[in-house]
């Protein structure tokens, strides 16, 4: 399947699919016109072929143009379905994308449940931790361990919930799509490309964050992020590098953002409602909102006032960026400020689906209060990590007080969710075969099973590990251990 630009007597209709053959069905020879090879090794993932493709004068019939949205007759007329949008090939794109977002959450749920129940099981120094343990401390005791994986773990959690959301607004999207309303489907797409890249950065990075809490053992195949982490790593370029990616969703914004200043109508969905929230008439209030001046141990137990700190703080981006482009500022002097826009869109969007998903649970479920404290540690996270961007805020900017405030309570949830951790990564429910790492049996026997597959190299198994050092000393060390007698022997 090929994507080219259609262009008929002189006229381009743009990209659309063609099934283009390759090689020959007699011999397997490329065809005519065709240069194919394979691109070499890579940094992982080689059980998949990637290959280069030259296409050179190929002709292939008409016919073979998919021709759902578009349809090209003998005599060359180029005609469409009434009220098709030429975008709608973007459908395709988001369904894939939607994959690699449910695809994330199950990606990192292996890391972090390798990750916490080794450093659960893993003790090293007694007295350091401010927990009271007898003889040494697990190293998940200790805060900088807690700092590194427990708000992944919530992240993971929200990815999750957000896949399920998303993977229901496609449907949604979709079904409106099939009956000739394409409206939905630019926000789809924005919001796709913001939650491809939000998922598939937080996972990669989140894998190598557990490999790295692992200490030695992490560098150890063995544990099982390794190669891993090698076979994940194309999810932030594939389908749309993920810097790439983030203008897209920038872009749509501020163009909700303008569509806003200029008075005309924008669509109803879930951008468009926080931005109309917080920048009435495309433009940020005069006054800080309520919300931006609450204590924040109270925002942190308020979940819809936390969606609209974070709504506002996406729209206060959007509408900053705005003024500086509409001032002059070029777009390639905006890219930066793009990725920090997308980034907030998309936080606020993971959020929201995490609170929606958790508001389908029974009010007495005995599960609600653990995933809203996750849902609130996430919260308390992106402020610590992105505090930049309250302090900058043009309008109800967070004090230094506030984000202190922040990073205490932050570091106090992250040790109440700490005593729930293990649970709540077997919750998962990844088998020990899946997950195949020593370090994260479901059993804790760490050290048993890291002895016992070592035990398995061919070198350390009495059938062949005496035969290979023989050898070995035979032709290495020997010589050189003895040369001092050889030598005598050969004098003699």
């Amino acid at each position: 399947m090929v994507m080219a630009q259609l262009v008929v007597n002189g006229k381009n209709y743009g990209p659309n699919p063609v099934v283009v053959p390759i090689r020959s069905v007699e011999d397997h020879q490329p065809l005519p016109g065709v240069t194919v090879g394979d691109l070499g090794p890579k940094f992982g993932f080689n059980a998949m072929d990637n290959g280069f493709l030259l296409l050179d004068h190929v002709r292939v019939p008409r016919l073979n143009l998919l021709q759902r949205y578009i349809t090209v007759a003998q005599g060359g007329r180029v005609s469409r379905p009434k009220n098709v949008d030429p975008k709608v090939a973007y459908g395709t794109m988001v369904y894939v994308r939607t994959q690699i977002v449910r695809n994330m959450s199950q990606v990192l749920a292996k890391a972090t449940t390798t990750a916490i129940r080794y450093a659960a099981v893993r003790r090293q120094f007694s007295g350091k931790a401010d927990k009271r343990v007898d003889g040494e401390s697990p190293v998940l005791d200790y805060g900088m361990v807690q700092h590194r994986l427990i708000p992944l773990l919530a992240q993971n959690y929200a990815m999750f919930a957000t896949s399920q959301a998303f993977a229901a607004h496609y449907a949604e999207s979709m079904a409106e799509l099939n009956r000739g309303n394409f409206g939905p489907l630019k926000e789809l797409h924005a919001t796709a490309c913001g939650l491809k890249r939000w998922t598939s950065d937080v996972a990669i990075h989140g894998i190598d964050t557990c490999r790295h809490a692992c200490g030695g053992h992490g560098f150890s195949q063995f544990s099982g992020l390794n190669e891993f982490f090698g076979n994940q790593y194309p999810n932030i370029i594939w389908e749309g590098d993920n810097y790439v990616l983030s203008q897209q969703t920038a872009r749509f914004v501020l163009t909700q953002v303008n569509a806003l200043r200029a008075g005309k109508q924008v669509a109803d969905n879930q951008t468009t409602q926080y931005l109309r929230a917080h920048l009435p008439g495309g433009h940020l209030p005069k006054t800080a909102p309520a919300f931006t001046q609450m204590p924040v141990a109270d925002l942190a137990s308020n979940s819809e006032a936390q969606l609209q700190l974070l709504g506002f703080r996406a729209a206060s981006m959007a509408a900053e960026l705005a003024d500086s482009m509409a001032a002059g500022q070029s777009h390639n002097r905006s890219l930066v400020a793009m990725q920090r826009l997308c980034d907030a869109h998309s936080d606020y969007i993971v959020a929201s689906y995490f609170r929606r998903h958790l508001r389908t649970l029974a009010p007495a479920s005995p599960l609600a209060p653990t995933l809203n404290k996750l849902a609130t540690l996430l919260f308390l996270y992106v402020l610590e990590q992105h505090s930049a961007d309250l302090l900058r805020l043009t309008v109800g900017a967070f004090s230094p007080a506030q984000i202190s405030e922040v990073e205490q309570l932050l570091a106090q949830v992250i040790e109440e969710v700490r005593e729930q951790a293990v649970p709540l990564v077997d919750a998962l429910g990844i088998t020990d075969l899946r997950l195949n790492s020593a370090l994260g049996r479901s059993d804790g026997k760490v050290y048993e099973n890291y002895l016992e597959w070592a035990m398995e190299d061919p070198l350390n198994r009495e059938d062949t590990g005496n035969a290979i050092r023989k050898q070995w000393f035979e032709k290495y060390y020997k010589p050189v251990l003895h040369a001092a007698k050889n030598k005598r022997d050969a004098r003699l």
